[in-house]
């Protein structure tokens, strides 16, 4: 979190040295090495062409480096958050977000921690499928702006319809064991599995 604020708010001179030994001494320290980051790796190499092809079209060739220290910054932003989420169990944040935060906030951000990789990976099934069909969202082809609609109309709004349906799921599955009829923090199964009225215990 430090680091991702830094990157986002620190712009000195010795800014992105620090927090480039920073992130890579926190990724030495969770294990990093020891997971897959080619698709992440070709991920950032999409948005560093992307942002420099943009600079270049408004500013002029001048004005790469500017825009090589633009995204070079925006990859320091986001990769504290993708260790934390590559090295550490889901499990394992959802029961620190619910242990150090309000009870239905806990709830609400550990389920949302939870159900990220099932997202993720329906996500990228969507994209892998509308590419064998012909879609042009590679990342090469991604250069033409003309071909960002397509991106939004194939991948964009399916993984939104997604999401919705699964909150909607979500929803129904903790209303369906009474989650929220107390207002103190509960547990299942509790000492008692009923309350006073016979009904279920949230």
């Amino acid at each position: 979190m430090i680091l991702a604020l830094g990157a986002m708010l620190w712009h000195g001179p010795w800014s992105l040295s620090v927090l480039t030994v920073g992130i890579a001494t926190l990724a030495l320290a969770v294990g990093a090495h020891r997971h897959s980051w080619e698709r992440l790796v070709l991920v950032f190499i999409w948005q560093v062409v992307l942002i420099m092809a943009l600079y270049a079209l408004r500013y002029g060739v001048q004005r790469l480096p500017d825009g090589a220290l633009v995204a070079y910054r925006l990859i320091l932003l986001v990769l504290p958050g993708v260790l934390l989420m590559k090295t550490t169990h889901h499990g394992d944040m959802a029961r620190l977000l619910v242990r150090i935060l309000p009870a239905k906030v806990g709830f609400v951000l550990s389920t949302c921690v939870f159900f990220f990789p099932t997202l993720w990976s329906v996500t990228v099934q969507t994209y892998e499928s509308q590419v064998l069909r012909g879609a042009r969202i590679l990342p090469r082809e991604l250069i033409n702006p003309v071909n960002m609609g397509t991106l939004v109309r194939v991948i964009c709004l399916p993984a939104i319809v997604t999401s919705l349906a699964l909150a909607k799921d979500i929803a129904l599955a903790a209303h369906c064991r009474w989650y929220g009829l107390h207002p103190a923090r509960t547990v299942w199964p509790g000492p008692n599995t009923t309350n006073t009225n016979g009904e279920p215990r949230a």
